[in-house]
């Protein structure tokens, strides 16, 4: 009974030992920090974003494409393209854009109807990711930190996708 006992009280100590190692083990891996952004961001080589226009397709937004059209919003370390400069006939009255992404997410932005209205853009953020976004031409890269206070800040509720692996501008016909 009483090498029962033991018996019974080592197993349970080996397991509260293996038990209790792999907790820090997974905790640390848990706190790594992502690497910081690279200190220049290139469009990516291999973008390539597929196009359609009222259902038909057209040439696909590809890094050469972005490379050659100058940004409308920049900073030193991203930069935006207004999605009418890079497809025009995106810049009709009453165009939808739609952005999809791989898993079949989609965010579809109407044209605004004034320049000065929050615009739909591409989007290369500092770690080299393409965004749709919606940008205020006012403020396009709007400061967040130390805004609000902890817990009751507003945040950036602007719709967003990324990755973007597909455009479709379409025109409504009016009934």
């Amino acid at each position: 009974m009483r090498r029962t006992l033991i018996a019974v009280v080592v197993l349970i100590a080996a397991v509260a030992a293996v038990g209790c190692s792999r907790a820090g083990e997974e905790s640390e891996a848990k706190r790594a920090p992502k690497t910081p952004p690279p200190p220049a961001v290139e469009v990516p080589d291999d973008l390539q974003i597929a196009v359609t226009i009222d259902g038909r397709d057209a040439p696909p937004l590809t890094a050469a494409r972005l490379r050659a059209v100058e940004p409308d919003f920049h900073d030193a370390e991203r930069r935006a393209w207004r999605i009418v400069h890079l497809v025009p006939e995106a810049d009709r009255a009453g165009a939808i854009i739609e952005a999809r992404g791989p898993s079949g997410v989609s965010i579809k932005v109407p044209r605004p109807d004034d320049a000065q209205q929050p615009q739909p853009v591409l989007f290369l953020t500092r770690r080299g990711d393409v965004v749709v976004a919606v940008m205020d031409p006012a403020n396009p890269f709007p400061a967040f930190h130390g805004q609000g206070g902890q817990l009751r800040r507003p945040g950036d509720a602007t719709p967003r996708l990324s990755p973007v692996v597909a455009l479709a501008i379409d025109h409504p016909v009016a009934p």
